[in-house]
């Protein structure tokens, strides 16, 4: 069973890859699965607390994630002013104050989706709650990456033709006329203690 669901973007987003220093790194063009599934146990946590959100981290973790994308999507590069730490821990010539963070640029790319983009979500254990938490998503990756659910999802049986499956290995080649991402996900392994930014 398949939930699909539509968002619209509301701002320009941007998720670098895992590998990707402060710095700089390419945006991908496409939310991760890792970051949707982090959204969905986001708003999960919010919903319903969180030892239940624990509980149901299994068949989040697991679910199986597609998309079909926008029908146009267009890529600003840009560099910006950042804050970085200071390695050197000196005196600011300045201010005559230690100085922990010094000033320097960082290349940034953000995306802007033209159209829907639908995202469908295949979870083990189903529930009443899914299709209310999949249409309260509101961001992916960076904050400020601001999407919004346009209608409750779709349930279907079969995923629809133009999705393509981002958990899934691929072994049918590359299509020559794409863009190839590495997208991350969440390992079988992966504990609700390693994904809580409250646990040592």
């Amino acid at each position: 069973m398949w939930y699909i669901t539509k968002y619209q973007p509301v701002s320009l987003v941007t998720l670098k890859v895992a590998t990707a220093t402060s710095t700089g790194g390419k945006s991908l063009l496409i939310p991760t699965p890792f970051a949707f599934k982090m959204a969905l146990l986001d708003i999960a946590l919010r919903g319903v607390g969180v030892a239940q959100a624990e509980s149901i981290w299994p068949s989040i973790r697991s679910a199986d994630v597609a998309i079909r994308g926008p029908a146009h999507i267009a890529v600003t590069n840009t560099f910006t002013k950042i804050l970085k730490p200071n390695r050197n821990e000196g005196i600011d010539p300045d201010t005559g104050l230690l100085s922990v963070m010094i000033r320097s640029i960082g290349f940034r790319e953000y995306v802007q989706w033209q159209g829907e983009v639908e995202i469908a979500i295949s979870i083990p254990e189903l529930s009443d709650q899914w299709p209310r938490w999949l249409t309260q998503i509101n961001y992916v990756g960076k904050r400020g990456g601001f999407i919004q659910a346009l209608a409750e999802p779709e349930e279907v049986e079969m995923l629809p033709d133009g999705f393509s499956l981002l958990t899934a290995a691929q072994n049918n080649g590359f299509v020559m006329g794409g863009t190839l991402q590495i997208l991350d996900d969440c390992g079988p392994a992966l504990t609700f203690e390693q994904v809580d930014i409250y646990s040592n």
